[in-house]
């Protein structure tokens, strides 16, 4: 068998699919391998795949593994924002597929992802099922709470696979293998660069598409399987999480008061979430759904993009390690407090004993 990754690749794609692309490059050829394996002929494609933060010579192997991609790389770490950005400016499809390099499709992917887009002229977004890779559920869309918190749509430990079989409007579903159109792409700014490296990325892209008068659907007939890998430390990730979450409801927190309250995640505001979900996806489908137009490939834009996430990168890292200086003097405080309070009842009876000497007459002589 030949060790070529062969992907097609249409010279009039209707669907084109931007891979970004920070981890190693066993991940990306595993996912790329996916859809050379299930890429359907009846639906015209191009394969995009940006590589963020790029160690010389990657766009080369790339390349070289699998030709039918095309390759827009930058050594500077781009983002997930800023490289799918960058993936739109080159495309030229009616439709974008984000994946990530941690996803593999499965057979029928895209042909449900289409067929959804298309019976709904309304959706601006499709997402699928979200497997991991042992096969168990990983997501079936997403619910957004009034304070910003997100959680699958469930209660309790997740269901079956099958227990999601119907295709029905959701607050949102994760960009790791998400069908946006073009066009409500381009109508709600593409994706915001502020948040930085990722996470809140594909919530912010539905509060946009939405405010766009776009909707966000679920098909089930789509899935994929997530690694869910990432090769930062978990303080940080959680950190950033947190960090873009702030900047998240800054954005919306207007726009999402009238989201259920997060309440632990019961059965009764899981069941309200998605109802609401539905209505409100009635309602966009009856208005009117702005369309911008299409962004400029421009290399200037891309060197300024460069420069742009230098400088966003070396300032979160900055206020990152301020974040960690001061949960540091808080620990050493508290640490500082708890071996007092367990000295304490060492401490006490010498204090009693140096004010007993203290007192006049309490000292005796010998002479």
């Amino acid at each position: 068998m030949s060790d070529l990754i062969h992907i097609p690749r249409s010279e009039a794609p209707r669907v084109s699919i931007v891979v970004p692309s920070a981890a190693d490059q066993e991940l990306l050829f595993a996912c790329l391998r996916s859809l050379e394996r299930h890429l359907p002929a009846s639906i015209p494609t191009e394969t995009i795949v940006v590589l963020d933060g790029a160690p010389e010579g990657a766009a080369a192997r790339v390349e070289a593994a699998a030709p039918g991609a095309r390759v827009v790389a930058s050594s500077v770490r781009l983002g997930l924002a800023r490289s799918g950005n960058r993936g739109r400016r080159v495309a030229r499809g009616e439709f974008l597929a984000l994946l990530h390099d941690d996803s593999e499709i499965e057979a029928g992917w895209l042909e449900a992802l289409v067929a959804a887009a298309d019976a709904h002229p309304e959706a601006g977004a499709v997402g699928g099922l979200v497997l991991f890779p042992d096969g168990t559920l990983q997501g079936a869309g997403v619910i957004l709470w009034r304070d910003g918190a997100t959680s699958p749509p469930w209660a309790g430990a997740p269901p079956r696979p099958d227990a999601f079989g119907r295709r029905r409007a959701v607050d949102f579903c994760g960009s790791n293998a998400l069908l946006v159109r073009a066009a409500a792409w381009d109508a709600a700014g593409g994706l915001d660069e502020r948040f930085f490296p990722a996470y809140f990325v594909d919530t912010d892209l539905a509060m946009g598409l939405r405010e766009a008068g776009w909707s966000v659907l679920f098909e089930p007939h789509a899935r994929n399987r997530h690694r869910r890998g990432s090769s930062s430390r978990k303080q940080f990730r959680e950190w950033v999480s947190a960090h873009n979450r702030a900047s998240f409801l800054a954005k919306w927190g207007e726009a999402i008061a009238a989201q259920e309250p997060w309440d632990g995640g019961s059965p009764e505001s899981v069941a309200r979430a998605l109802a609401r979900a539905g209505e409100r996806a009635a309602r966009l489908a009856s208005g009117q759904r702005r369309t911008a137009a299409p962004p400029a490939e421009a290399r200037a834009a891309d060197v300024e993009d460069e420069r742009r996430a230098l400088e966003q990168d070396l300032a979160l890292q900055r206020e990152y390690a301020r974040s960690l200086e001061a949960e540091s003097a808080a620990m050493t405080s508290v640490l500082w407090w708890r071996i007092y309070l367990r000295l304490l009842p060492v401490l006490e009876p010498l204090r009693a004993a140096l004010r007993s000497l203290s007192r006049p007459g309490s000292s005796s002589r010998t002479g």
